[in-house]
C-alpha cells in the first residue's frame, strides 16, 4: 500500500517510460532471421525460448538492444573473459539507482555493455546483475571467466551453486531471483563459468573501466528483471505490487514492515508523551536503534535467567512510564488507595508520577553529583576506546554537548537516560571518537551500566522503600491488592 501510494506521487526516477513496452515489436528482432543452429548456439536468440532476452527483462530498449548485438557477435566464441561491476547511487528515495557494466577483454576489440537498474537497490545487487548480463550474452559450451570486485557475489555463486541447496535456503538469499537465473542459463547452456576475485581500486585497467562504465550508468534509464520467466518455475515468486520479484528473505522483509506498524503504535501511546513533548516535538532526540539494543541488553551475560527478566522487566516499565509509583497504583487499584491527589512520597511538593521520581527535590545534591561521576565514566572510556585520531579532548567533547547540562530538571538528554532511552546526543559524542559498531556498543553499555546502577536503581530504590512504608501507614499489603 505504501509503495502504490509512492507510485501516485509520481516521483520515482522510472516513471516516464512503459514498463509494459512490447519488445516482441522491435525491427531489431522482427528483421533477424537465424537459423536453427544460431538459435540453439544462444536461446536469449530465440523468441519462442523460455529465456528469450526481451523475455527476462524489460525497461530501457537501447540498453537491452546493445547487449542483443553482443550476444550475436559472441555467437561463436568458445572463450569470454569478462571484468565486471556494479554502482549504487543513493540520491534521495526517489532518485536511487543501481548502475552495473562489465568489459569483455578476450579479443583485442574490448567490447563493454553498461545497463541500470531500480529495484530494491543494494551495492551487491548491481554486482549480481553485470554477471547475469554477462552469462547471458555467453554462447553455448562456453568457457566464462568473471572477475569482479565483490566477494561477497562471489561467494553466493559457489553457495547457490551447490545441488543439495534446497529450494527454501536459496529463497532465503538476498537476490535469489538473480541468482536462480544465473545457474538455470549456466545449466542450460551447459557453460564452464569460473569467478576470480581482483583488488578494488587497485589500478587494474580494465576493472576501472568496468567500475566507469558502472557509475556512468546510473544516468541511464533502468531495466527491469521480468516476472514472466519464474511462470515455469515449480515456486511461487512473491512480488511487490506486480512490479518485480521481491528476491528478499521474506520473513526479514516483513519484519521491516511489521516493525514500522509497531512503531507507529508506540508513538501514540499516550504512556510514553514525556519523552515525546506534546506534539512530538523531541521524538528525533531518541536513538531508537541504540535504545532498542539497551533494553535487550543482559544484565548478568545471560540469554534467560530470573534476575535479567526482571531487570529487562523494570527497563521496559521504566521507559513506558508505567513503574507503581501513587498514581498508577491508583488506577490499578481504586478501592484501596484514596481518591485525592497525592504528592510525592520524599519531597511532598509535586505530584507523584514516573514523571517526577527521578527529579524530586530531595535528592538534587546527590543526584548532580551522582551524574557528574557517570560522564567521568564515559570520558574515560572514551579515551580507552579512542579510534579516530582526529577527534577531540573527551573532557572537551562532552562538555559541549546537552548532556553537560547541570540543570538537570531542564536537561532532555538527562531525562531521556533516566527513563532507559538513548539519546542521540549519546551516539553522536560516542561517534566522534568511534567507528565501530561494536566498540560504540561497549562504551554505550559502560556508560549505560553506570547510571543504570549509580542513579535509576539508586533513586528508584529510596522512592520504593519510602512508598513501601507509606503503604503501611494506610494498612495495604500484598493481600489486599
Amino acid at each position: 500500500m505504501a509503495y502504490n501510494s509512492f507510485l501516485k506521487l509520481n516521483r520515482s526516477s522510472f516513471s516516464h517510460f512503459n514498463l509494459n513496452s512490447n519488445f516482441l515489436n522491435n525491427d531489431m528482432v522482427q528483421n533477424r532471421e537465424f537459423s536453427p543452429q544460431e538459435l540453439a548456439m544462444n536461446c536469449s536468440l530465440n523468441k519462442d525460448h523460455f529465456y528469450f532476452l526481451y523475455s527476462i527483462f524489460k525497461g530501457n530498449q537501447h540498453s537491452l538492444d546493445t547487449l542483443y548485438l553482443l550476444i550475436i557477435k559472441f555467437l561463436f566464441r568458445d572463450r569470454l573473459i569478462f571484468y565486471t561491476d556494479g554502482s549504487l547511487s543513493m540520491d534521495g528515495t526517489n532518485k536511487s539507482i543501481m548502475g552495473t557494466a562489465w568489459v569483455e577483454v578476450s579479443s583485442p576489440v574490448n567490447d563493454t555493455f553498461q545497463c541500470s537498474t531500480a529495484h530494491l537497490l543494494s551495492s551487491t545487487k548491481a554486482e549480481v546483475l553485470a554477471i547475469l548480463t554477462a552469462i547471458i550474452a555467453a554462447p553455448i559450451y562456453c568457457h566464462v571467466t568473471i572477475h569482479t570486485d565483490s566477494k561477497n557475489a562471489i561467494d553466493t555463486f559457489n553457495k547457490t551453486g551447490c545441488t543439495n541447496l534446497s529450494q527454501r535456503r536459496i529463497m532465503k538469499l538476498n537476490n535469489f531471483s538473480l541468482w536462480i537465473l544465473i545457474h538455470r542459463l549456466i545449466k542450460t547452456k551447459s557453460l564452464r563459468v569460473e569467478l576470480l576475485k581482483v583488488k578494488a581500486h587497485s589500478g587494474q585497467s580494465y576493472n576501472d573501466k568496468a567500475d566507469r562504465l558502472a557509475k556512468d550508468a546510473c544516468s541511464n534509464p533502468p531495466i527491469f528483471l521480468a516476472i514472466s520467466h519464474y511462470s515455469q518455475a515449480p515456486i511461487m515468486v512473491p512480488t511487490l505490487a506486480n512490479y518485480g520479484p521481491l528476491d528478499k528473505n521474506i520473513r526479514k522483509y516483513l519484519q521491516r514492515i511489521t516493525n514500522l506498524h509497531t512503531f507507529k503504535k508506540l508513538l501514540r501511546t499516550k504512556a510514553l508523551s514525556p519523552l515525546f513533548g506534546p506534539t512530538l516535538e523531541q521524538f528525533d532526540l531518541i536513538n531508537w536503534e541504540l535504545t532498542k539494543d539497551w533494553i535487550a541488553q543482559s544484565c548478568d551475560g545471560s540469554v534467560y535467567s530470573a534476575a535479567n527478566d526482571r531487570h529487562t522487566g523494570f527497563k521496559i516499565k521504566n521507559l513506558g512510564h508505567i513503574l507503581p509509583t501513587v498514581d498508577k497504583q491508583r488506577l490499578y487499584y481504586p478501592k484501596l488507595y484514596p481518591d485525592s491527589p497525592t504528592n510525592c512520597i520524599l519531597c511532598n511538593s509535586t505530584a507523584a508520577s514516573n514523571t517526577h521520581w527521578g527529579l524530586c527535590h530531595q535528592h538534587h545534591a546527590d543526584r548532580l553529583a551522582d551524574y557528574k561521576e557517570c560522564l567521568s565514566v564515559l570520558i574515560k572510556a572514551l579515551e580507552t576506546y579512542k579510534e579516530i585520531a582526529t577527534a577531540p579532548s573527551a573532557q572537551i567533547a562532552v562538555s559541549t554537548f546537552p548532556l553537560s547540562c547541570f540543570d538537570l530538571e531542564h536537561n532532555s538528554s538527562f531525562y531521556l537516560l533516566l527513563h532507559n532511552a538513548v539519546p542521540n546526543s549519546l551516539s553522536d559524542v560516542i561517534a566522534r571518537f568511534i567507528r565501530s559498531r561494536k566498540v560504540k556498543s561497549l562504551v554505550m553499555n559502560t556508560f549505560l551500566s553506570a547510571f543504570m546502577d549509580n542513579i535509576i536503581r539508586k533513586y528508584w530504590r529510596k522512592y520504593a522503600l519510602a512508598y513501601k512504608q507509606w503503604e503501611k501507614s494506610l494498612h495495604i499489603t500484598k493481600r489486599d491488592k
